[in-house]
């Protein structure tokens, strides 16, 4: 693998060292809130954390601008970015198409064009046509005539829109250029061809209803560059001449800022590409495409890092409330991704010139030591993969939590701090065996900090949505020191931000705090659950394991569980006696009367001995 070296790093560190401050830590500071327990001190409010978030740099309609007034709705305290890092790179995008047929390879990834039809037609084509070509195509030769006539006055059209693999189509339209060769055959103001750009979703603003955002850029014969905006949809007349090929040339950032100058242009994707033929009161339209080129000056590594940070400091103005962070999804590796978290995020080198994964787990355990190496935290991404499909029998998800909790086991989670937890199902499988998997790793003192993400990439409905888990941790303000301690010491916990607000906090014979690991050879020891805000109706799950270390032929959780109702913590808290003859780990979880999660502790770890792996200094209790 290709890998940034240590030496790489620091150079790296020391050159944005001027904008770091400015870049990884953005917004006022309040004073911390304070939240008081039973029977305890005043402590700062917990913080409320979105931990996995994605917008105009990687697939989906997100922006910046739509997850950060979601956050502020929510009351979210610290936003986390984790863009994919090759897709903010565009590492083996496509650059150049040769449009001489319905698919093609390009850098080793495939390029298709779909057909798609609108209206009532009376006669349409797609013709993929060898024989026709662009002057700076004739050594690939080939290209697509579109032709329409609609069946009436109405507008009707034949349209192709192109897709790259791994969604590589879509792409941040900060800086880009698009060039493409088009022959005008038979065009007029009533039958034109067209090319439409669809773009990110944005909150409503200015008087415009929310959506995305849409550029349509017209070729009708008339020689005037024209420009209007009606709403989210902005029309650009282009000057072509009929019967000769014409190169286009437009830049979609730039005509988002002219046309909505009140907008980030910079903040905005490009999401869909569509070339069509559209025809009104039954005019024919036709004409050829050719040589689509998507290009973007060369800059350095980490100048797309740049511009996510001069964004984040633009939108801390107008986002007060929520404070920014800079991660990165480092996504180009099997079984899983990895998001790094730290002070000092750099843009990964790329083991392959294409945008595929790399199977070498020696790759992805590179990856980690990097992240380390800079004084980072790794999480372990989405266990059971990043895909949607509906839940899978019971039967099924036991038998893919296992084998998960195999791979997982065997080489030790890849030496990662944090682990996914809380998705209320992913990849078909409920967030019980999600938890399950973690208590395995719990179960062979593999102490991983649980956390609640959503992964969103849409920024539309935080609190609404299925996937829409926060992480809470308690630390003592929002300083990025502050929260990778309570990470790395498991001093957080998680859950459902619309129907739970409380606090969930362990505490380990009057001291250890949660997520602390710590040895005594007492048969009995004591672990306090403190709990504020639970539903009355709801019902607290005490999860029990041992410590056995059973390994990988055995990944089962060896769990079991006490419920309780939420009556017994009328005082904010209950004292729970644990059996310590052999080693155990504790953790606890908030239920509704349905039995559905709305929030779970880290586990605390009851040992008689040090691991022999030992004991990760943050969760040494002192």
């Amino acid at each position: 693998m290709n890998r940034i070296s240590r030496r790489d790093v620091l150079k790296a560190t020391a050159a944005m060292t001027a904008v770091g401050a400015g870049r990884l830590m953005l917004g006022p500071q309040p004073a911390a809130a304070a939240t008081r327990y039973a029977g305890d001190a005043v402590t700062p409010r917990p913080v409320s954390m979105a931990m996995h978030i994605h917008a105009s740099w990687s697939e989906g309609a997100g922006s910046m601008q739509g997850h950060l007034e979601q956050a502020t709705k929510a009351g979210i305290d610290v936003m986390w970015w984790t863009e994919h890092d090759f897709r903010m790179a565009e590492h083996g995008y496509p650059g150049l198409i040769h449009m001489n047929g319905p698919s093609e390879q390009v850098n080793g990834v495939e390029w298709k064009w779909a057909e798609q039809r609108q209206g009532t037609l009376a006669s349409s084509e797609v013709l993929w046509d060898k024989a026709m070509a662009s002057p700076g195509d004739e050594t690939t030769p080939g290209s697509v005539r579109l032709s329409a006539t609609s069946a009436g006055r109405d507008e009707a059209a034949v349209r192709i829109s192109g897709t790259g693999a791994n969604t590589v189509h879509q792409r941040s339209l900060y800086d880009q250029t698009i060039e493409l060769d088009v022959f005008p055959a038979e065009v007029s103001p009533h039958a034109y061809l067209a090319v439409v750009i669809s773009t990110s979703w944005r909150p409503a603003t200015a008087g415009r209803p929310a959506g995305q955002y849409k550029l349509t850029y017209i070729v009708d014969g008339t020689q005037g560059k024209a420009r209007k905006a009606s709403g989210l949809e902005g029309v650009v007349h282009l000057p072509a001449r009929q019967g000769r090929w014409n190169t286009l040339r437009f830049s979609p950032e730039e005509d988002l800022k002219r046309f909505w100058p009140d907008l980030e242009s910079r903040d905005a994707a490009m999401l869909s590409l569509t070339l069509g033929a559209v025809s009104t009161k039954e005019r024919r339209a036709e004409g050829w495409f050719d040589l689509l080129r998507i290009s973007r000056p060369t800059r350095s590594a980490d100048d797309v890092l740049q511009v996510q940070a001069d964004l984040m400091a633009g939108y801390a103005h107008r986002f007060p409330a929520v404070r920014q962070y800079q991660g990165l999804e480092v996504s180009l590796f099997k079984p899983t991704h990895f998001n790094w978290f730290g002070p000092r995020i750099t843009m990964p080198e790329f083991a392959k010139p294409q945008p595929v994964a790399n199977p070498d787990p020696k790759a992805a355990l590179s990856a980690v030591e990097m992240i380390h190496s800079t004084g980072g935290l790794v999480s372990y991404n989405h266990p059971f993969g990043t895909s949607h499909p509906a839940e899978l029998s019971p039967a099924e998800q036991d038998a893919l939590r296992a084998s998960v909790a195999k791979t997982v086991l065997a080489d030790r989670a890849m030496g990662c701090d944090i682990l996914e937890v809380g998705y209320p199902s992913r990849g078909g499988v409920d967030l019980d065996r999600h938890a399950q998997v973690w208590d395995v790793c719990s179960r062979n003192a593999i102490f991983l900090t649980g956390t609640g993400v959503s992964d969103d990439h849409s920024g539309q409905n935080w609190l609404g949505q299925d996937s829409n888990f926060v992480t809470w941790a308690h630390a003592p303000s929002r300083e990025l020191p502050d929260l990778l301690a309570a990470l790395a010491s498991g001093r957080v916990f998680f859950g459902d931000p619309a129907r739970f607000s409380g606090v969930v906090d362990l505490q380990v014979d009057g001291s250890a705090p949660m997520g602390s690991v710590t040895t005594s050879t007492a048969a009995t020891r004591n672990v306090r659950a403190i709990l504020t805000g639970l539903p009355a109706d709801g019902v607290v799950r005490v999860v029990q394991g041992t410590v056995d270390l059973a390994g990988p032929d055995k990944p089962e959780p060896g769990t079991t569980f006490t419920e309780m109702p939420a009556s017994q913590w009328a005082p904010g808290y209950v004292d729970l006696p644990i059996d310590t003859w052999s080693p155990r780990f504790v953790r606890i979880e908030v239920r509704d009367r349905t039995g559905q999660v709305l929030a779970l502790s880290n586990p605390v770890w009851l040992l008689r001995d040090t691991p022999a792996e030992g004991i990760p200094a943050p969760r040494r209790a002192h």
